[in-house]
């Protein structure tokens, strides 16, 4: 018979901000059930052979266009000896950054689950990778299909300007066919860790023209990363450089993390510059020059608390984000995690519906 592996949460997340809405038809508030899913399956007779599925539910008490649902993945995937065969939606992170992440190319932002567009969609593809303790590890990827970037609806209050006129998406609608093609080569080389890739496809980054209608052009891009261990201190730093949309441009953000390590905890110090290239040609991006720091606390107590602030500041758009984390597990299953955003900018920014709020973010969640 084959072995299910089951895991997942639940849980209420809540949305508080301290101000009106800037738009009508949004609310003061938001709230949300949402369901995190997953199963592993094996069989005996197949070893080398594992099917993983973890669903995504997000019920909204009160937006329409925020209650869907999706997969984060769903693949299957066989082993044998140093090569790895998969097939069907993956989620991919290759960042090795606090701030920002630049080098991530393969998924689609979900922007209905994480304002901090940190969420992923779930990438339909084809891969092939193959381990060698000489030469490190090889990775191919095929994407048939591409995902655009969700767009949010009237009531959704997170949104920072009017309406596109593209309907909301909804669950894994739309997908459009496509041949996307990405290589990716990691390794280790000395003491750090480091990889490289080149990536032939759509990018992920919609164009948004005048009349708020978006486009997704064909790119090429090629990514580096690097992570170096010097003691206590962690030397960490990636880069892009894109063609195809508006000029070529590229991308880098370098940094470090120093840990004070002690019997009771953990204080790391963070520090990071970014810098971004790219001209009024290509997609916007909200954060394009400037220095990111923070400072991460972690307990070595029950409830494995993590404390983490972290402040960064645009000089292009004179942008400064304040973002308060904190989660602390109670008992065996049950989790809280807190976290407060603030923005700060001048009266005329693009960003003015986000600096004018304060927002706090409640995650209650059960865990099995």
């Amino acid at each position: 018979m084959p072995v299910v592996e089951t895991s997942g949460s639940i849980g209420p997340e809540v949305w508080l901000f301290n101000r009106p809405p800037a738009f009508q038809a949004q609310h003061q508030h938001a709230a949300a059930l949402v369901l995190n899913l997953g199963w592993i399956v094996t069989h005996p007779m197949y070893p080398g052979v594992t099917g993983r599925l973890t669903p995504y539910v997000r019920l909204d008490v009160s937006d329409p266009d925020m209650r869907y649902f999706d997969f984060r993945e769903a693949t299957v995937r066989a082993e044998r000896g140093d090569n790895l065969w998969q097939a069907g939606m993956e989620t991919l992170d290759w960042s090795v950054m606090e701030s920002r992440h630049p080098v991530n190319i393969i998924n689609q932002i979900d922007t209905r689950a994480d304002i901090d567009l940190e969420a992923k969609l779930g990438q339909p593809m084809l891969s092939y990778t193959r381990f060698s303790e000489a030469y490190g590890r090889l990775a191919v990827y095929w994407m048939p299909w591409f995902r655009p970037r969700p767009q949010l609806g009237l009531r959704s209050r997170q949104r920072m300007g009017p309406l596109a006129p593209e309907a909301p998406s909804h669950g894994l609608a739309p997908w459009q066919r496509t041949n996307d093609i990405a290589v990716r080569w990691s390794g280790t080389i000395a003491d750090a860790d480091v990889g490289a890739y080149y990536f032939d496809g759509l990018s992920r980054e919609p164009t948004i023209a005048p009349d708020l209608t978006t486009a997704y052009q064909r790119i090429r891009q090629l990514g580096v990363t690097g992570v170096l261990p010097a003691g206590s201190m962690l030397w960490k730093g990636e880069a892009i450089f894109r063609w195809g949309q508006g000029a070529p441009f590229g991308a880098y953000i370098v940094g470090a993390e120093y840990t004070f390590a002690r019997p009771d905890g953990d204080l790391s110090l963070l520090f990071e510059y970014l810098r971004d290239h790219r001209d009024a040609s290509a997609p916007f991006t909200p954060f394009t020059h400037g220095p990111f720091a923070g400072v991460r606390i972690r307990l070595n107590e029950s409830g494995d608390a993590e404390l983490q602030y972290g402040v960064l500041h645009d000089r292009a758009t004179r942008i400064l984000m304040h973002k308060l984390e904190f989660s602390r597990r109670f008992g065996k299953s049950a989790r809280l995690r807190l976290v407060a955003r603030k923005a700060s900018c001048n009266g005329d920014s693009v960003f003015e519906a986000l600096c004018r709020d304060s927002m706090l973010q409640v995650n209650l969640t059960h865990n099995f």
